[in-house]
């Protein structure tokens, strides 16, 4: 009896993280398909609103170049497009660099109010009570795809006030750690899909977030909190809004390569576990459920359900790497994965009952010598 408790202890959290991935990812797809039926990707419109592209920056002379380069392709207007970079505490030629790309440029010193939030407040500042219809929130080392704010525009079209663009890694290749952060980004923008397809409020993600300036005010942006998105989302809920999900808008961004710095960016996770609950980190997901099928194991009972369980997911994830695709070094990194995700685990583990709030912790960019 006392076994059975036990197994059942892991067993019922188990399945139900299973099936709340499980049911948000088929509703994902399915709307999908359905949509390859009524409307071609990228069919043109009429450009309806402007765009203001707000950057918040902290040392990001690097990476600056890129994301201009990429708003510069973009298949919208030019005379619909500015973009404002908020240069954050920097001592590098971030700002140079910003108005070089022809941007406006903010210079904020602040070493008391450090952090993302803090940034973006002074952007949303300056452009409350500006002409621009929507603004676009994207961090310093993204990328726009070309048809980005045309899809964006046409879901703000359809009566949206706050959109979350999917999120693309486009470094799977570069070790483990940008492999399962690609991999993750994927599973991600499957379950805002059902959040959509469901009609409820999606989750954000940091970057390509944008908002009807008339929204914005629903939001208290200053915020030193290490997930901000996930306080601006719940805000935005609490006014009555709705976080809409635009699939064809895709942002791309660089994911720490090396195991060491992933583990430093995803430190944030420990924070998002005390505001969403453990069931919306992966990892913390992913190894309770390797301990369910363990402890089963061990008392032999029940190991139909568990192994049951642990495939479902299995097959969730595999779709997710086939969306990410399939290469003979890809199946190497995705037989090295398992590692990663136990690592990323432990550190969410480790530092969820941590009460420091946090700063602006860079994370280091690919080719900046972090190893892992």
């Amino acid at each position: 009896m006392l076994g059975v408790a036990a197994c059942l202890v892991f067993l019922v959290p188990a399945t139900g993280a299973c099936l709340y991935y499980l049911a948000l990812t088929i509703a994902g797809v399915l709307p999908a398909r359905m949509e390859q039926n009524t409307r071609r990707p990228g069919e043109s419109h009429r450009p309806v609103h402007s765009f203001v592209i707000l950057i918040p920056a902290h040392n990001e002379e690097t990476t600056l170049p890129a994301t201009f380069q990429s708003i510069a392709a973009l298949d919208y207007p030019a005379e619909l497009v500015r973009v404002l970079v908020v240069a954050d505490n920097c001592t590098d030629r971030t700002a140079e660099v910003a108005r070089e790309g022809g941007a406006i440029c903010l210079v904020r010193d602040d070493r008391e109010h450090c952090g993302k939030g803090f940034a973006v407040a002074v952007g949303v500042k300056c452009l409350a009570e500006g002409d621009s219809d929507i603004v676009l929130i994207l961090d310093a080392d993204c990328t726009l795809r070309p048809d980005a704010l045309r899809e964006l525009d046409a879901t703000f079209v359809n009566g949206a006030d706050v959109v979350q663009a999917a999120v693309w890694s486009r470094n799977a290749d570069d070790g483990p750690g940008g492999y399962v952060a690609a991999v993750g980004a994927a599973v991600d923008d499957a379950l805002a899909a059902g959040w959509e397809r469901f009609g409820r409020s999606v989750p954000l993600r940091g970057t390509g977030m944008a908002f009807r300036r008339l929204a914005l005010g629903r939001v208290q942006w200053a915020t030193s909190s290490l997930v901000e998105d996930v306080e601006y989302a719940r805000q935005v809920q609490a006014t009555g809004g709705r976080v809409r999900f635009c699939r064809r808008a895709v942002v791309s961004c660089y994911a720490p390569a090396g195991v060491d710095a992933l583990c430093r960016q995803r430190r944030r996770w420990r924070a998002a576990v005390r505001v969403g609950g453990w069931v919306e980190c992966k990892p913390l997901v992913l190894m309770h459920l390797l301990v369910t099928v363990a402890v089963s194991t061990l008392l032999g009972l029940f190991l139909w359900w568990a192994v049951g369980l642990a495939a479902l997911t299995a097959g969730l994830y595999l779709r997710a790497a086939a969306r990410v695709g399939f290469t003979r070094h890809r199946v190497g990194l995705l037989f090295r994965s398992p590692a990663v995700v136990a690592r990323l685990a432990w550190v969410v583990l480790a530092g969820v009952l941590e009460q420091k709030t946090g700063t602006w912790d860079r994370t280091p960019r690919l080719g900046e010598g972090v190893k892992g």
